[in-house]
């Protein structure tokens, strides 16, 4: 059946930016002003308000014509929320609609049109007269006391009408043409799209109430903040928001700050032992102001519909070039870590809760103690409880265990993990942090400290996608775990050979002016590199498939239109029509835009010298979003590749898992990372049965040593 091209032009009082795709369409004051629509080849052909739905355009609907749109649940949420509702319009099913956007993203590039544009060469492209045309028609100038909106006045002018639908005509010749140059999602794809977007429409409830004493907290809190930073460093910083003046008060302090923002001044507290006590405590306290939980509890507020849930909150190809989903409004993919003091006591939500809606800060210090109760940071520990179930109900929520890890070894016969994670599954093997710290250090597992086990961690955290001391020395700063403290140990414990090689690497990066050699200790280099060494020693055939994938390729690359494998024939790559695509044992394709191989600054080469003089390597470059979502192009490293190849499979595994508990009779609402969740009746089904549901593998994995394990509870929470 020949496809349906449509784009629509709407007005509302909401701020669809701010508040999202389903409030918008919700709100009483959205209308749809105009459409323009095509079959296939055809010419455009229009609509505008007023006018019963075209003919053409109902017969396509009622017998099950697909319709494309760039960001095709917006023109879905306009049907079922307006014109068919309102205005008589035909309903179509959710798999009549197919997004030219999310084709976009899973070939690498844009998501937005005008950008997806450029990028393709179009030969039409987007108009850009559309911001002031939307200025006009679709956006209030201001509203009245009562709340009403104020438009335009020539908002409904028809010369400017006219030319607002002269723009929705290039939308969908633009939108048209960028499909025609697109591959087309498979079948499969296409299911977990739809897939995505029935979560999509059940949305996640919020503790509204909760969340706004939250930000009566957090406005407090802030205030206090200001308070004490005035008094340390005497009126010259009156807020966490006055970075320049923050900056110039330490460089007095003798603190030089290359910048203000959140993770360099975490770095600095973390790092930086023999700071001033007043400038370390000012940096403390404008880390605890810049704790992003107030922004996502905002968000949550500003995405919550009448009924208390937030919709629209995941995007499908949402990652990059691992087809894997990103979170868009409420940020589910990127909740805060809990902080080791909140994980150690697990304090009661319902408790932790009601305190919360007293909207006082001094009620969170009295009831859980000046450290764990500390306002800004506990809101950020509890940022994933405000999503809650509704009343009568509960959610269920699984996580896969170490996925990645036991991926990476099963993919590359890396068999003495593969072994100890079947073994940790049956209850009589370590785990994995502990395997891994015995391994670097020499010893018994049973001999591992609790000290040993963290550089265990941060080595497996770090080190699987091709990491080394810089990994090594971010992986550590996250969890607040000092590199130097593991020196004395590790020493001792490495071979002669090994201090030897991590000695003479540092001497040489010193020389080369390595940012990292030069910025941290002696002894937490050497440490970061003995871990580095250590992990990459036990894990001889993950380090092989790192170059096995980049030499694959790379062949690929210099003789276009040739299949080239790797890993035993599990993945393959293949340069054809611009692109570098690479097969997954999924069946699932991975893409990389017009790859080149070109020589680049080797990632030791001193940055100091001139670029002509710098050592290079020859990498592979290819063209993808980035995430401003400009298509530019990047540089592909071993590690990357292996790390797009296991996250990319890993992505399916949950997609299988997910399909198997919609079969099931499971109501999903959510999926984080390697988290599915859903949410029931209470007493309705069992942690068992969604844990049956998700835990049954596709057969291509199916000698995985993968397990879910779950849990019921009221609030969102980490396992």
């Amino acid at each position: 059946m020949i496809l349906c091209h449509l784009d629509f032009e709407t007005r509302s009082a909401v701020d669809i930016k701010t508040r999202g795709a389903y409030v918008y369409a919700n709100h009483p004051s959205t209308e749809v002003l105009i459409a323009s629509y095509k079959f296939g080849e055809q010419p455009v052909r229009r609509w505008k308000r007023g006018e019963p739905c075209p003919e053409d355009l109902r017969r396509h609907i009622e017998s099950g014509g697909e319709i494309s749109a760039w960001n095709a649940a917006f023109e879905r949420l306009m049907i079922w929320k307006v014109l068919a509702p309102r205005h008589g319009w035909p309903m179509p099913k959710l798999e009549q609609f197919r997004c030219t956007a999310v084709t976009a993203a899973a070939m690498c590039l844009p998501r937005s049109l005008e950008k997806c544009g450029a990028a393709l060469d179009l030969k039409i492209q987007k108009d850009k007269r559309g911001k002031k045309l939307m200025d006009i028609h679709s956006i209030p100038t201001g509203f009245t006391a009562t709340g009403e909106p104020i438009w335009h006045p020539l908002a409904d002018d028809p010369e400017s009408l006219e030319a607002y639908h002269i723009y929705c005509d290039f939308d969908v010749e633009t939108e048209h043409e960028a499909a025609s140059r697109l591959v087309p999602l498979s079948d499969a794809e296409m299911r977990v799209y739809w897939l995505n977007e029935e979560i999509n429409d059940r949305g996640l409830r919020i503790d509204v109430q909760s969340a706004r004493a939250a930000m009566r907290i957090a406005a407090e809190a802030k205030r206090l903040i200001g308070i004490e930073l005035d008094q340390i460093t005497g009126g010259a910083v009156t807020a966490v928001t006055q970075h320049e003046r923050m900056k110039k008060w330490l460089e007095a302090q003798g603190v030089v700050m290359p910048s203000m923002d959140k993770d360099t001044v975490e770095e600095f507290l973390h790092d930086c032992d023999d700071l001033p006590p007043g400038a370390r405590r000012a940096l403390e306290l404008r880390a605890e102001g810049a704790k992003p939980s107030v922004d996502k509890i905002a968000a949550m507020l500003k995405r919550v519909d009448d009924d208390g849930r937030a919709r629209g909150c995941y995007l499908h190809n949402g990652a990059g070039q691992t087809l894997r989903f990103s979170s868009r409004g409420v940020q589910a993919h990127n909740m805060p870590r809990y902080r080791k003091i909140f994980e150690d006591a697990a304090p009661a939500l319902d408790t932790l809760f009601q305190t919360i809606r007293t909207g006082e800060p001094s009620a969170l210090t009295f009831m859980y103690g000046p450290e764990l109760g500390r306002p800004m940071h506990i809101l950020s520990d509890a940022v994933r409880s405000f999503i809650w179930a509704a009343p009568g109900h509960e959610l269920i929520v699984a996580d896969y265990s170490a996925i990645e890890g036991r991926f990476a070894a099963w993919i590359t016969g890396e068999d003495w993990k593969v072994e100890a994670f079947k073994a940790y599954d049956r209850g009589d093997g370590p785990g994995i942090y502990e395997l891994t710290a015995a391994k670097i250090y020499g010893i018994e597992v049973a001999e591992v400290s609790k000290l040993q086990r963290s550089t265990g961690k941060i080595g497996e955290l770090a080190c699987q996608y091709a990491g080394s001391v810089g990994a090594i020395a971010k992986m550590a700063r996250q969890n607040k775990f000092k590199l130097e403290s593991a020196f004395e140990r590790l020493w001792e414990s490495s071979e002669l050979e090994r201090r030897e090689t991590a000695l003479k690497a540092h001497e040489e990066r010193l020389k080369k002016h390595d940012k990292h050699a030069l910025k941290m200790s002696r002894e937490a280099w050497l440490v970061a590199k003995l871990i580095v060494l250590g992990w990459r020693d036990e894990h001889p055939a993950i380090c092989a498939a790192w170059k096995d994938l980049n030499h694959a390729a790379r062949a690929a690359v210099s003789n276009p239109g040739v299949k080239q494998s790797a890993l035993n024939g599990q993945v393959s790559y293949i340069v054809a029509m611009g692109f570098l695509w690479c097969r997954l044992p999924s069946g699932s394709c991975l893409c990389y835009g017009k790859p080149i191989i070109r020589d680049i600054d080797a990632p030791w080469a001193d940055m100091t010298l001139p670029p002509e003089q710098r050592e290079k390597i020859s990498a592979i470059l290819a063209l993808g979003a980035d995430a401003n979502g400009h298509w530019k192009r990047f540089s592909l490293a071993p590690g990357t590749f292996f790390n797009n190849v296991v996250q990319g499979d890993c992505r399916d595994i949950l997609v299988h898992g997910m399909f198997r508990a919609r079969d099931a009779g499971f109501h999903l609402i959510g999926h984080t990372h390697d988290e599915p969740f859903c949410e029931e009746p209470i007493g309705t089904r069992s942690v068992a049965e969604f844990e049956k549901a998700i835990n049954q593998l596709p057969d291509w994995c199916a000698t995985l040593p993968l397990v879910a394990n779950g849990f019921k509870s009221k609030r969102y929470k980490k396992a």
